[in-house]
């Protein structure tokens, strides 16, 4: 007796809702005025389940009442088996913490404050971004990040560097700054048609390079310059050129002026169209890609400074240097 007055003291202090939403068919039985308003409130609640399961407890609606008052009891003999992650989302004081091992620091968990080390390479996809309006100290983080990475792992790592930001950073690290630029004193060479016998993950070298230079041209002479007939003497020629080198990978590769040279030799005049867009990027003053590499690819620790990249240059340099990237990836 004195539950169930404890009990009906407690209910009079809930709202009609919060007793349909805490009780739910239970409470709907003693809130009901007939048979027909009970089976009503009963079909409304089941038509609004969102995902939850109901069952009517017939002749134990006093006993599921105390079950569900906070007294301690359990008279319904129903159980339910709760994992440790769904046990984990009904405790309000629960944190999602990142401790990986092997990882490097990013940052404060903002519910906890304890630090987040997260290990990129242990995701599915360890790709990511880092977004935020200017001044918010998105370039900080990206150099907090590769010093991490460049001091605490044997990673390999490749900056595209637009801004001329890494330099200094990269030189503290024992890394190699290459600074592509037409008019830049230190004269760093990028041979476009690097290629080592990796080259492609398993695919035909030769053709995926050959697909690159078609590439190389179309942005060179337009998309509307470079048909059928071209591509078979870009083709063709790029078999020239590799035939010797592709045979052990040993010795120094064919260059962009190698190229040139065999298209003046073939007798289309396709070919020498080809060979007269290519001429800038051989002899021209836009060379910067047509020589041997004079630069340290190799490097752990490997930077691009393309600040100094015009407009006519920049979509050609991006070409190359993501090809360069590949190729050594």
């Amino acid at each position: 007796e004195q539950m169930q007055k404890v009990g009906k003291e407690y209910m009079d202090d809930l709202t009609e809702r919060d007793q349909r939403m805490m009780f739910g068919v239970v409470t709907l039985t003693h809130l009901a005025d007939s048979l027909e308003q009970l089976d009503q409130d009963t079909e409304s609640l089941l038509s609004r389940t969102r995902g939850c399961e109901f069952a009517t407890l017939k002749y134990q609606q006093e006993d599921a009442l105390n079950t569900v008052l906070p007294y301690g009891l359990r008279r319904i003999d129903a159980v339910r088996t709760l994992t440790t992650e769904s046990t984990a989302v009904l405790m309000p004081f629960k944190s999602q913490e990142i401790q990986d091992k092997g990882g490097i620091y990013y940052g404060i968990n903002a519910v906890s404050h304890n630090l987040i080390i997260c290990n990129r390479g242990n995701l599915l996809n360890g790709n990511g971004f880092i977004l935020g309006v200017s001044g918010s100290g998105k370039s900080m983080a990206a150099k907090q990040e590769f010093t991490s990475l460049a001091l605490s792992t044997d990673h390999d790592l490749i900056v595209v560097d637009p801004e001329r930001e890494y330099g200094p950073l990269v030189r503290a690290l024992g890394g190699e700054v290459i600074t592509i630029s037409a008019s830049s004193a230190e004269n760093c060479y990028i041979n476009a048609l690097d290629l080592s016998s990796e080259y492609g993950d398993g695919k035909n070298p030769l053709v995926l390079k050959s697909e690159f230079i078609m590439s190389l041209c179309e942005q060179l002479m337009g998309n509307q310059e470079i048909g059928a007939k071209e591509k078979s003497i870009i083709d063709r020629c790029t078999a020239n050129i590799y035939r010797e080198y592709i045979k052990d990978f040993k010795g120094e590769p064919p260059t962009l002026k190698d190229l040139h040279r065999d298209l003046m030799m073939q007798k289309e005049p396709a070919a020498h169209d080809i060979a007269l867009a290519l001429e800038l990027f051989t002899t021209g003053s836009l060379d910067i890609f047509g020589h041997k590499s004079n630069v340290d690819l190799d490097k752990r620790v490997v930077v691009f400074n393309i600040h100094g990249l015009g407009e006519q240059l920049k979509p050609i340099g991006h070409l190359v240097i993501t090809d360069t990237m590949l190729n050594r990836v």
